[in-house]
């Protein structure tokens, strides 16, 4: 089998849609090893895929986002009685037994966070830039002078 019939057999196709075998899998890993020139065939199927689901694709209904959120039971946090506790916006995410509660506060929190490294980084470049002309400014007024010749040893 030479390498143009084994493109041809669709091979790649069930590389990237994941239907190949293990073996096929195997096989078809030895044969990117072998024949560098699959990667290339592999970039131009795997765009071909891309563009064939962009232009066939779907919307999806109205309705799907509320059953991923009850699927996932993400919902207002309420305290034990059932009532929406007052302070802050708090969601509860339970997903595979482990309970995540989360404010909207830690979104403020770190967005300050940002501000404060940007300005970091701002005054940082605008200090060495500053340094940087002073040690200019020095050197012109204060020339280096010649390099000292050896001290005599008596």
């Amino acid at each position: 089998m030479n390498l143009e019939d084994y493109i041809e057999s669709g091979i790649i196709e069930s590389y990237l849609l994941g239907l190949a075998t293990r073996d096929e899998v195997v096989m078809f890993e030895r044969m990117r090893n072998i024949y560098p020139q699959l990667n290339g065939e592999i970039a131009t199927m795997e765009y071909k895929l891309q563009r064939l689901g962009e232009e066939g694709g779907i919307a999806p209904p109205a309705q799907v986002w509320k059953r991923i959120a009850e699927r996932i039971q993400w919902e207002e946090a309420t305290t034990k009685t059932g009532a929406k506790q007052k302070q802050g916006h708090t969601y509860i995410i339970q997903a595979q037994n482990k309970t995540i509660t989360i404010s909207t506060w830690w979104r403020c929190v770190f967005m300050a966070l940002c501000v404060i490294v940007m300005a970091l980084i701002v005054s940082t470049v605008y200090f060495y830039q500053k340094c940087s002309r002073l040690e200019q400014h020095l050197l012109q007024i204060y020339p280096t002078s010649q390099p000292m010749s050896q001290p005599v040893v008596k």
